[in-house]
């Protein structure tokens, strides 16, 4: 970005800083362009997203109120549109619609969305609005509802399995303040596998560029996965556990292969990529990965991650890395 001022081309500060919001402050990695002959910073629509993306993120985990991702999520599950949703949950016409878009909820309607995640909670809320709702619509959505919970009956042992993969499971700065989705971890294995022989280590590696260069362009992660430093740099936490899930899932195959006189795992991909389930900065951010380490082995890409501070100054512990501490400061990503 050039400057307003002089038209020459500003340097990208960030250093810690404190922002305001509803009468609170919270630490932050601030964005903005700096001029070099005025000292007078500037930002764009982009830094002003990612410094309130940071803010949010930290309001959000305090006060236990629910990302947008998983506020649409509870929508769509129970089958209603974001305007229903509204008047069952008594928030004006337009508020869920709002919430989804990145809104902040207040905190009491926060934590109401994130309770009617419990199907039951759901259907008291129904209830309480029925003399709003047409009688067919109404049946129809307890039906859904039904349906709904016979359903989470019966994967009940899968929601165990996937509990104990998830050891390290929470909506904050160790996840990028997202959900940790299986399907989305299969599909970006797929789209490294179909570019390149994938084996474990460098898969690592992979996976932690993606999640936390997506962290540094927009403040969450892709995944949802906590990395842990270990000697051989960033790796998921429980990737062993991750792996053997997929692979029982039918979502991934794992073969050993001999290399250089030992074994060591390749990685397939069993389902057809889908770039729908990415948004846009995903897989700008995915396509720079692969543009990256397309053609790096594993020991030059185990190299590279040994240079970051994310490495740097938790491997002596082994420590769980944090997306916000370290994530801003990546070097090996542009």
């Amino acid at each position: 970005m050039n400057s307003p001022i002089t038209g020459k081309p500003m340097q990208l500060v960030k250093e810690p800083s404190s922002l305001q919001f509803r009468k609170e402050a919270f630490e932050v990695v601030y964005h903005a362009f700096e001029c070099a002959d005025s000292g007078e910073r500037f930002t764009t629509d982009e830094l002003d997203q990612i410094n309130l993306n940071q803010v949010h993120n930290q309001y959000r985990e305090k006060y236990g109120i629910p990302f947008t991702h998983e506020i649409r999520e509870i929508r769509e599950k129970y089958g209603v549109s974001s305007k229903l949703m509204s008047e069952i949950l008594g928030f004006g016409a337009n508020s869920y619609r709002l919430y989804e878009s990145g809104e902040m909820p207040s905190v009491a309607n926060g934590r109401l969305i994130l309770a009617i995640n419990e199907p039951e909670d759901f259907l008291k809320q129904v209830e309480a609005s029925s003399h709003l709702l047409a009688e067919k619509e109404t049946a129809r959505i307890v039906k859904n509802v039904e349906d709904l919970k016979k359903h989470e009956d019966a994967s009940s042992l899968e929601a165990f399995m996937a509990a104990s993969v998830f050891k390290f499971d929470g909506v904050n700065e160790f996840s990028g303040y997202r959900r940790q989705s299986l399907t989305k971890i299969a599909h970006l294995i797929s789209f490294f596998a179909q570019e390149m022989e994938l084996f474990k280590t460098k898969l690592n590696k992979l996976l932690f560029f993606t999640d936390f260069g997506t962290y540094k362009s927009r403040g969450c992660s892709v995944t949802g996965l906590s990395y842990r430093a270990i000697p051989f740099g960033p790796v998921p936490a429980e990737y062993d556990k991750l792996y053997l899930k997929l692979a029982e899932d039918g979502l991934i195959e794992m073969e050993q292969k001999p290399i250089s006189g030992n074994f060591v795992d390749s990685f397939k991909g069993l389902v057809t990529f889908n770039s729908e389930l990415f948004d846009e900065e995903e897989l700008e951010v995915m396509q720079k990965v692969l543009g990256k380490f397309k053609k790096v082995n594993s020991k030059t890409i185990v190299e590279l991650s040994h240079q970051e501070k994310a490495w740097l100054e938790n491997e002596k512990g082994k420590n769980l890395i944090s997306y916000q501490k370290y994530a801003f400061d990546l070097v090996n990503l542009g």
